[in-house]
């Protein structure tokens, strides 16, 4: 009978059955890339694994005498991640978010190391335009400021949100990608300034394509006190594109 079950031992079942379902959920949906770098799955699925058989032994202790577990806060603290993580599923950082990072802090995104790049740059034929994808982008991005020289002159596609900054000129924007370093919460943005003549046509955090021509532009840093060479793309054609099924980047 329900009354000779403890509450608390019931409830705490109960917690640990819809956190092993809701992980499993957001696995099978594939909305766990909103939360979780990749690179942590193989982990988390062991993690589960191990609250699946948690989950199967309490049930089976339900009516055990030698089982007590009285009902407290634990309960509710243990499953509000869960419910938070099934019910408001993080967004797109928005512009004011993106804003307080600062414009450099937005253009550069994380801290660039010249001496250690993210990993080795696809050879990019000089014939052809250089297409800034998923695979590429923290390599290229590095690589235009670290070797801006040697991107002079040449055409570039890529694909991102517009973000527009107060210290721009009126005819600069940023297009910009999300990235990924370990969890939704340390979600970075970085990407290239764009220089358009039309730019009072687009809209913040509308996503675009972008093709143009490299070109530099003296910029003064502030933390650094000295005047650096700032990479830019001087736009020839924009199109308006879907948000990518993944929006963010993952190093």
């Amino acid at each position: 009978h329900l009354r000779r079950l403890n509450l608390g031992a019931l409830l705490w079942s109960i917690a640990l059955s819809l956190t092993t379902g809701g992980i499993c959920y957001l696995f099978l949906s594939g909305k766990l890339a909103l939360f979780l770098h990749p690179r942590t799955w193989v982990a988390l699925g062991l993690a589960t694994g191990m609250l699946l058989i948690l989950s199967m032994v309490s049930w089976r202790q339900l009516r055990s005498p030698r089982v007590y577990s009285p009902v407290g806060w634990a309960h509710t603290l243990f499953l509000l991640p869960l419910l938070l993580a099934l019910t408001c599923p993080p967004q797109m950082l928005s512009p004011e978010v993106i804003g307080n990072k600062g414009l450099f802090g937005v253009l550069r995104g994380q801290a660039i190391n010249c001496s250690e790049h993210h990993g080795p740059l696809p050879v990019l034929a000089l014939d052809q335009p250089i297409i800034m994808d998923e695979e590429n982008f923290l390599q290229l991005l590095e690589d235009l400021w670290c070797n801006t020289d040697a991107y002079l002159g040449r055409d570039l596609e890529m694909l991102g949100f517009v973000y527009e900054d107060p210290a721009l000129g009126p005819h600069d924007f940023v297009v910009a990608r999300l990235v990924m370093t370990c969890c939704a919460a340390d979600a970075e943005v970085a990407g290239l300034l764009c220089r358009y003549s039309e730019r009072h046509a687009l809209t913040p955090g509308q996503w675009v394509t972008v093709r143009g021509t490299l070109a530099q532009m003296p910029y003064y840093h502030m933390a650094e006190q000295a005047v650096i060479n700032m990479p830019y793309l001087q736009v020839r054609e924009i199109s308006p594109s879907e948000k990518p099924a993944q929006e963010y980047i993952y190093p």
